[in-house]
C-alpha cells in the first residue's frame, strides 16, 4: 500500500503504521514515485494528488480517494469507514 497525500494526512498514516507514505507537493513528484511501482499497488491519495495527476485513477486499478482534509467529511464516522477500509483496522480518530 501506498499513501501519496498532504503532509498531515500523510503523516497520519505513517503513525498508524503505512510506511509507504509521502507527502506530495508536485506532480512531479507523484509521476516519480508511480513510475517505480506496479500497475496493481493500492494506492491510497487525497483529492489533491488526484487533481495534480488525474491520470493515476485511470491507470492504476486499486485507487482510493480520500477528501484532503477532516472538514470535508461528511461526518466523523465517514473518515473511520474508509480508514478502516484502506488500512484494515479501525482507527480511533
Amino acid at each position: 500500500m501506498i499513501v501519496l497525500a498532504n503532509e498531515e494526512f500523510a503523516m497520519g498514516l505513517r503513525l498508524a503504521g503505512v510506511k509507504d507514505s509521502y507527502s506530495i507537493t508536485s506532480a512531479e513528484q507523484v509521476k516519480e514515485i508511480i513510475k517505480e511501482i506496479s500497475k496493481q499497488e493500492f494506492i491510497i491519495a487525497t483529492q489533491m494528488v488526484i487533481d495534480m495527476v488525474p491520470e493515476l485513477e485511470e491507470e492504476y486499478q486499486n485507487v482510493v480517494v480520500f477528501p484532503d482534509t477532516l472538514e470535508d467529511f461528511s461526518k466523523i464516522d465517514d473518515l473511520k469507514n474508509i480508514t478502516k477500509i484502506a488500512i484494515g483496522t479501525e482507527v480511533d480518530i
